[in-house]
């Protein structure tokens, strides 16, 4: 294949030449002056071309047609030259400032993109606006592989992401978050707007800079900042509304009724005796009275620019989002402020400041969805006068939940960095910096009357919580380049130290509604009011060395030690080391006849450990604890035992990877292969009684995984001033527990861990279906089940095996100490002893753990008009359904089931139906976790769709006070396509590693129809 392309091209050389009209030669260089492979020089107008070599000469002869030449390279500004007389052309490319993209951020520091050697993924201010994002995870779902992103809830819940699977057990699942330098463990009142890119490390070696809060990736953020020249204005808002997307199906009284009258063991017709009761007569639509039409309103301006030694950029947002659920709301109000100076030649420095205010509304999910799912359609909300209906049946009022509930959660956020730099000498330069991080919050909880059972009083409760950190850091950044060799060096260290205050004091009862702050308490809760504090320090030390020879051949490296107060005196310190090389084979000799097509193809590979430090403050230590009794006095125990031991998890990740560039940019692809294991999980260990303590946190076992990632990027079609660009992405991830401490593993919640299996296994047991006789309960020794015969009459005869008639030994199932008859489960009887117990017929029925998921983006321009979409997928992950679980095999009065569980249950012998009898003594139905309740959990989403009009430059420039005006449409959400029947399908841990894919009801899955308008003054 190669030695056709390279004829190919030859022959076109030849035809070329056959008209020859004189020839140019040259060097093209950099800035630097450093000889550029692969630049494409063409003769305008024409398909006559060539490219440089490997020392950046090219020879073109010229035919007939224009006489200007263009010289173009990835990541350098285009140049045409006139060549006149000219037959010598030496070009100097000037780096194009407007590609951003081609320069990533890197920990302490930047790369060119095309010389990075680990796993970065990248998205830019333009992708970032396109969904008209709440916070900075809404901009790059699907965008990016390997990055899975998903919601906890409503408005201002934020989301959850997950970088190449989960590595941990319970020592904390986020990426570290650094915003333009200053290290951060949440990021949710970012202000979207003020962002300018976003980088994810996604391979250990990108990411072991950052040492022992590396090991679940790096987040990093660069925000926006002003440049030279004229001031800038800038004003946009956007409003939303929303609507609910799907329903989850809830029973009707008829339903109800019908359910009342089974649940004993009647057939039930689904009618009342007494046709006039008002009981009966009556239906609520809970899910309508809830959901309501969401609005979202977002307003920011922001003012930038600078002069020939200064830059400056600030910006004030504010943000008003109500839900589709009634209460559920959230407002912030964000301000920040970027500043840099160039003093002199020898120093600079800058600053950034954000703050930000934020008040999320109180709804209670788990309380008003249950509710809401189980509450009988008949039971009224509010009475003849309007007023909430109380608690009745042991159900609460979900209307009088969401309305009269305060839940309100108000975050005040602040964050400070500064730096200065000296130029030490042009290759050489120090920074120092200083980050401040305070969050102070405040929970204000009030449960009135209404929502109590009858005749308790209203309660609540108020927490304060205050949080800062200081980061303070000093590098050294030295940059030479010997001729074709280029060397950087870095060397640093860091320390850091956080404070947690935490105080809560709670009231058994209020003495009325009317006044929610504490002055109205009539009495107080003294043994669950405290207050609490903790603290923990980091000290790190960290260097990296990278080198090239000519761009071709790239070597990098770095370490990082840490210390933490965390661990145990055996294991304070911690050494994180990476190494990772890259070959450019496009920039070799026998590439040279086809670099007009491949312009860029780099491997590499890489190698490195990471480490993980996120377990309490005092884990390691022994602990004592106040309100101990002994002998009428008060005093401190014991309550948590020492582990000298305790130390990090370690992450070891190997990455290969390949990087392709194709006609001058116009085709990339990434592929990369990793495999990441994490030894020394992070743990709570059950302890025996004896000890007189529960449980120890140790460092237990080992997890793997394994994983492909690919991109695939372009722009298929340029035709004039139209232009299509597209973008594909996938991901695969094997999970895989490789050590425990106890090999027979253990359970958390419906979950399984064990050695040899994946993390997220849903454990539980498999339902067959429903037995339609009594007789149907009959097996064979090697538990085959037997088929029953009955006469005309519908008598029982005898039993048939394959079509015969069976004499032998008939066995039958048991299950909860009872032997299994018409309208039970048929259970799997995994053992094969014809009894159904917790210990030997349970299995793995399902996982919570995604094996495929991406996106697919595609943006069609043509002059100021421009149409993008985007689609995620995930595919190959179950959700259990425990909320369906829960009402379906409720033995409460109060608790309806799902409207098809009393539609299709069995009422007699002989019915052949999907569900077992509604009768509630009957507990041989509900043993515990049921594979019925198991569902398929693959999407696909069309998660963006949006119009965007620019008013054209002509317009424009009539206005010499306007620069540019924008306006667009765009629907956020506005098709699932999935079999799941819960609200959505895409379910975040909120934060557990252990239970992926639990539903308990969360919030809504929503529709949002946006218009959006910006100017630039």
């Amino acid at each position: 294949m190669l030695k056709k392309i390279t004829m190919l091209l030859a022959f076109c050389c030849l035809v070329g030449t056959a008209g020859a009209h004189g020839s140019i030669r040259g060097t093209v260089t950099s800035e630097e002056n450093e000889p550029l492979i692969g630049v494409s020089v063409v003769q305008l107008g024409t398909n006559n071309g060539t490219v440089t070599d490997l020392d950046g000469n090219y020879q073109l002869n010229l035919i007939e047609g224009s006489k200007t030449v263009q010289f173009s390279y990835t990541g350098f500004a285009t140049q045409e030259v006139e060549v006149g007389a000219l037959t010598v052309i030496d070009v100097v490319l000037g780096t194009n400032a407007e590609l951003l993209d081609e320069i990533v951020v890197i920990g302490y520091g930047t790369e060119r993109k095309r010389d990075v050697l680990g796993s970065i993924a990248s998205v830019d201010e333009e992708a970032i606006t396109q969904t008209t994002p709440v916070n900075a995870f809404d901009a790059i779902q699907g965008r990016l592989s390997g990055v899975q992103i998903s919601s906890n809830g409503g408005p201002g819940s934020g989301s959850e992401i997950r970088i190449r699977g989960t590595s941990t057990l319970g020592g904390g699942v986020d990426p570290l978050y650094v915003v333009d330098g200053q290290q951060l463990e949440n990021i949710d009142n970012l202000n979207p707007n003020d962002i300018a890119s976003i980088e994810v490390l996604k391979d250990g070696a990108s990411a072991a800079i950052y040492g022992s809060k590396s090991a679940n990736g790096v987040v990093i953020i660069t925000t926006k900042q002003g440049t030279q020249g004229k001031t800038n204005l800038e004003i946009n808002h956007s409003t939303g509304v929303s609507q609910v997307s799907s329903l989850i199906p809830v029973s009707n009284t008829r339903q109800r009724v019908l359910f009342e009258q089974q649940r004993s063991g009647g057939v039930g017709s689904g009618t009342d005796t007494d046709s006039l009761s008002a009981r009966f007569q009556q239906e609520v639509d809970i899910q309508d009275l809830l959901i309501r039409t969401g609005v979202r309103n977002q307003t920011g301006l922001s003012v930038s620019g600078g002069g020939e030694n200064s830059r400056f950029y600030w910006n004030t947002g504010y943000l008003s989002e109500d839900g589709i659920i009634l209460n559920s709301d959230y407002s912030r109000i964000n301000t920040s402020l970027k500043v840099d100076f160039d003093f002199n030649t020898f120093i600079s420095a800058g600053t950034r400041i954000n703050a930000s205010y934020e008040k999320q509304g109180g709804l209670n999910e788990n309380t008003v969805f249950r509710q809401l799912s189980e509450r009988p359609a008949y039971l009224p909300v509010r009475d003849g006068n309007g007023e909430l209906f109380p608690e009745v049946f042991g159900r609460q009022n979900p209307l009088a939940e969401a309305l009269e509930t305060v839940n309100d959660d108000r975050n005040f956020r602040s964050t400070l960095f500064s730096y200065v730099e000296l130029k030490l000498l042009p290759e050489l330069a120090f920074r120092s910096t200083l980050g401040v991080n305070y969050r102070q919050r405040k929970r204000n909880i009030f449960e009135p009357t209404i929502t109590q059972r009858q005749g308790n009083p209203a309660t609540g409760r108020e927490q304060q919580i205050l949080d800062y950190d200081l980061q303070q850091e000093n590098y050294l950044t030295y940059k030479k380049k010997f001729g074709n060799h280029n060397l950087s060096l870095l060397a640093g260290m860091q320390t850091q130290r956080w404070n947690n205050e935490f105080s809560e004091i709670r009231a058994v009862s209020f003495a009325s509604d009317l006044i929610q702050t504490f002055n109205n308490v009539a009495e107080l809760n003294t043994s669950a009011t405290r207050t609490l504090q903790n603290r923990h320090a980091l000290l790190s030390y960290f260097g990296r060395m990278s080198y090239n020879y000519r761009g071709k051949y790239l070597l990098a490296g770095t370490l990082r030690r840490d210390g933490s107060s965390r661990f145990g005196d055996n294991r304070k310190y911690g050494n994180f080391p990476s190494a990772s090389v890259g070959w450019r084979i496009s920039a070799e000799p026998f590439m040279e006849g086809i670099r007009g097509v491949v312009s860029d193809l780099k491997l590499r590979a890489a190698y490195a450990i990471t480490g993980n430090e996120r377990i309490g403050d005092y884990d390691s230590q022994l602990l004592y604890s106040p309100g101990f009794i002994y002998n009428g006095v008060n005093g401190v125990a014991p309550t948590q035992l020492s582990n000298p031991d305790l130390g990090w998890e370690s992450t070891e990740q190997t990455n290969f990877g390949l990087d392709l560039e194709l006609l001058e940019g116009r085709f990339t692809t990434t592929l990369d292969f990793y495999t990441k294991t994490t030894d020394d999980l992070l743990y709570e260990v059950p302890l025996p009684e004896e000890t007189g303590f529960s449980i120890v946190q140790k460092n237990v076992g080992s997890v793997e995984n394994k994983g492909v990632e690919l991109t695939i990027g372009g722009t298929p079609l340029k035709l004039g001033d139209f232009r299509w660009y597209t973008s594909f992405n996938i991901a695969t991830n094997k999970n895989k527990v490789l050590s425990l401490a106890d090999p027979d593993g253990f359970e958390s919640g419906p979950f399984k861990i064990e050695v040899g299996e994946s993390l997220g296994n849903i454990y539980g047991f498999t339902n067959l279906g429903v037995f339609a006789y009594d007789e149907s309960n009959a097996f064979t020794d090697d538990g085959t089940l037997l088929t029953p015969v009955f006469d005309a009459d519908g008598a029982f005869t005898n039993y048939t095996l394959n079509g015969q008639t069976y004499t032998g030994e008939v066995n039958q199932l048991r299950a909860a100490g009872r032997t299994l008859g018409g309208g039970d489960v048929i259970w799997d009887d995994l053992n094969g002893d014809f009894n159904i117990d917790n210990t030997n017929d349970r299995s793995v029925i399902g996982n919570g753990l995604p094996k495929y998921f991406g996106g697919f983006f595609n943006e069609f321009t043509y002059r100021s008009l421009s149409f993008s979409f985007l689609f995620d997928y995930n595919f190959g992950n179950d959700i259990y359904r425990n909320y369906d679980d829960r009402r379906n095999t409720a033995t409460s009065f109060g608790a309806t089931p799902h409207p098809d569980r009393i539609e299709g249950a069995w009422l007699e012998q002989g019915d052949v139906v999907e569900y077992p009898s509604l009768d509630r003594r009957r507990s041989q139905n509900r043993i515990g976790v049921d594979s019925y309740y198991l569902s398929d959990a693959d999407f696909i989403k069309l998660r963006n769709v949006r119009l965007t009009y620019e008013l054209p430059t002509n317009i424009v420039n009539r206005l010499n006070w306007l620069s540019g005006v924008s306006v667009n449409l765009s629907v956020n959400n506005p098709i699932t396509w999935t079999n799941y029947e819960g609200y959505n399908p895409e379910l975040g841990s909120r934060g557990s590693a252990l239970q992926p894919g639990i539903d308990n009801l969360r919030y809504p899955n929503r529709t949002e129809y946006i218009f959006g308008i910006k100017v630039r003054l």
